[in-house]
């Protein structure tokens, strides 16, 4: 291998390194306070509206959810403790996700513990089934067919 092949090598090899690091360098920082507010805003059902977030409702109630959010972001309070004022405030229905304790545990246990409890007996249905369709009739004697008694 000649001398200028072996430097390109080198040259190229430190080309990728240098443009990998400069790369993984240049990645996004911490996100924007707005950024945040919208992320946490989607955490927290809207009060009036069915089925929606903070995030996506228009209503008046959800703009000062979101207004709150904001607020307390912007004063440097972390999110945790953003949740758990608006859950203080409107109780724990104003989360997306209730938190997985007490009561609430069993909104998340109970339909595992129907999913296998439905599959363990449909296992065992499925079992009684199938010995009663192997099991054998009635067999008859070992002599023949049976007689009718002589007649």
């Amino acid at each position: 291998m000649s001398v200028v092949r072996r430097w390109g090598v080198w040259a190229a090899s430190l080309l990728v390194i240098f443009t990998a690091l400069v790369v993984g360098a240049a990645r996004p920082g911490a996100p924007s306070l707005a950024a945040r507010s919208q992320q946490l805003a989607e955490q927290v059902r809207c009060p009036v509206c069915q089925g929606e977030s903070a995030a996506q409702s228009q209503t008046p109630a959800a703009v000062a959810i979101r207004a709150q959010i904001s607020a307390e972001l912007g004063a440097g309070l972390p999110a945790a403790t953003v949740l758990s004022d608006l859950e203080r405030s409107y109780g724990v229905s104003i989360l997306e996700k209730p938190p997985a304790s007490g009561v609430s545990l069993v909104v998340w246990v109970l339909p595992g513990v129907v999913g296998v409890a439905a599959a363990a007996g449909l296992g065992v249905a499925f079992a009684r089934w199938r010995r009663s369709v192997r099991a054998p009739l009635v067999a008859a004697p070992a002599g023949g067919p049976p007689s009718d008694g002589g007649a």
